[in-house]
């Protein structure tokens, strides 16, 4: 398997994963590496289910309590350009497959963009996680 990512979050694997939860349906706004455009961009989760589909972590009660050792999530970032003038379509949308996987009082992450449109890649994702744990 091609994975783009592999990294250590030196957190608890019930934190790391909170995180992820609590990122769900939130956005965060800043300008493209070049300086120039005012971007957003949405997080979105799915959590496998089953290992055959992926279904959005809110609509699964009580999942910090059903995860265990291992989780797969499925990460959709959504980059929008803000305009002040007029509404602007999406400029692109990153899927990602994030493993967190429990290693001790760490995490072990593994990051595989799966959407092959240009723009935001895997060192991406894992600053915006870990600025937020």
């Amino acid at each position: 398997m091609r994975t783009d990512l592999v990294f250590t979050m030196p957190r608890p694997f019930i934190d790391v994963v909170s995180t992820i939860l609590a990122l769900h349906g939130t956005h965060e706004a800043g300008r493209t590496p070049d300086g120039g455009e005012m971007v957003r961009i949405d997080f979105g989760a799915a959590v496998a289910e089953r290992k055959t589909s992926f279904v959005a972590v809110d609509s699964i009660p009580d999942l910090l309590n059903t995860i265990t050792e291992v989780v797969d999530f499925q990460i959709e970032l959504k980059e929008t350009t803000i305009m002040s003038d007029r509404r602007v379509p999406p400029r692109s949308k990153n899927v990602f497959l994030l493993r967190i996987a429990e290693s001790g009082m760490a995490c072990e992450c593994t990051v595989v963009k799966t959407s092959t449109i240009a723009g935001l890649d895997a060192l991406d994702l894992k600053a915006l996680i870990g600025g937020a744990v």
